[in-house]
């Protein structure tokens, strides 16, 4: 494998974009990533003998976000996604403003070459260069009799660069619907994890403080069932010994319950709901989600596009992050169309959701009647402990998200 193409399956496009809307995540007025990757050989020849042979091969990128005079930048030498992103974050932290920038779309562009390199070739066999060595040796000495010592030192230096320039894209608000099943991310991301009784404990979640007031539509009701059936985070009882049970957090778009385990129950005077859970002998038990979704509504899934002049029909979501503290999120979404006039017109591509969790909660104004919960698929990590969950939702509609990068 050429180390272009190695550099290209680490930074495609989809993770190109990722890394850049987390790096305009708190705002900026563009950003760029620099990735690049050279494979050095360096040659010496002493006294007509070959002293050394040295290969190098330096790698890393760096993520840079501006923001008018301001400029945040982070480097790392690993060029993999995850030391990317996080060099991301350290960018955007530095010029941190009250409000992000709209997400981007990256697309790949081929730029021809200005001229094409004959000689020398850019990956030459090692004989050849030792050939160049030997030449230059005996021009050297072919100089004059009175040169009896000659080293020369061949250095040759392959460089791939990938820059990726991005300022924020389009965007704006507009109905969106979102598929059951899966979609049901949305909810396990944007008020799941704020629903952990740690981050309440600690001040930290959006919802600390907030029992017994509206924080969503009031269509909407989101339970948490470790006893679903057959469901990837069920259980008969926690990693605590609590039995596990069905807890409905929010009712009616009022929120009841948070989910506790043993230890922050009794720091909150609460009685454990049975989502005290651990990945392994190895790790203490923490809140964890078990099956979260929001529950099946009474409106037809097909009504839902009624009335929408054009909107976005999210059928499948990828990737996602949320702060848990101010709510805010950004969802990829893998597979979605137009809706246009009530109907599911023309493919979208590269489309991303993002918002606010408890005014995004608000904007529900239909849940279909088709609750569809995974069971094939979903783990969540917390703390460096990665456990089973599921998520659902049937078809629910908002009455406006903002949606950047979509192309058709």
């Amino acid at each position: 494998m050429g180390i272009g193409q190695e550099l290209r399956d680490v930074l495609n496009e989809e993770t190109v974009n990722r890394i850049l809307q987390e790096a305009l995540a708190r705002g900026g007025d563009a950003a760029d990533l620099f990735a690049e990757q050279r494979f050095r050989t360096s040659i010496v020849l002493d006294s007509g003998k070959i002293d050394s042979v040295t290969y190098g091969y330096p790698r890393g990128g760096g993520v840079r976000v501006v923001l008018r005079n301001q400029t945040g930048y982070a480097f790392s030498d690993e060029l993999t996604y995850n030391s990317l992103l996080d060099a991301a974050r350290v960018a955007s932290s530095v010029v941190e403003t009250q409000s992000r920038a709209n997400p981007i779309d990256v697309t790949r562009r081929t730029l021809l070459p200005p001229f094409t390199l004959v000689n020398p070739e850019p990956l030459m066999p090692e004989a050849g260069k030792l050939d160049i060595l030997r030449r230059m040796d005996a021009a050297a000495r072919a100089a004059d009799p009175r040169i009896v010592s000659v080293r020369i030192e061949y250095m040759d230096d392959v460089r791939d660069v990938l820059i990726m320039e991005a300022g924020p894209a389009p965007a704006g608000p507009m109905p969106v619907v979102v598929a059951p099943g899966w979609g049901g991310v949305l909810i396990h991301e944007s008020l799941g994890h704020a629903l952990e009784a740690d981050g309440i404990r600690r001040g930290t979640s959006l919802l600390a403080g907030l029992q017994g007031t509206r924080v969503a539509s009031p269509l909407v009701r989101v339970v948490d069932d470790a006893r679903w059936p057959n469901g990837r985070g069920s259980y008969a009882m926690d990693d605590e010994g609590a039995p596990g049970q069905r807890t409905v957090a929010v009712e009616g778009g009022i929120l009841q319950s948070y989910l506790v385990d043993k230890q922050n129950g009794r720091l909150l005077t609460q009685k454990s709901t049975g989502n005290g859970r651990r990945m392994s002998y190895r790790n203490w038990p923490i809140p964890r989600m078990t099956n979260t979704y929001i529950d099946k509504g009474t409106s037809d899934p097909a009504s839902l596009l009624n009335g929408i002049t054009k909107g976005l029909y999210a059928a499948e979501l990828g990737g996602g992050s949320v702060e848990t503290t101010s709510g805010n999120f950004n969802f990829a979404v893998r597979e979605g169309y137009w809706i246009e006039n009530g109907k599911l017109t023309r493919p979208v591509r590269g489309a991303v959701l993002v918002g606010n969790s408890l005014e995004t909660m608000q904007r529900i104004e239909g849940i279909g009647n088709d609750l569809k919960v995974e069971t094939t698929r979903g783990t969540c990590g917390k703390d460096g402990q990665q456990v089973p969950v599921g998520v659902g939702q049937p078809t629910v509609r908002f009455s406006s998200i903002t949606v950047g990068g979509p192309s058709i």
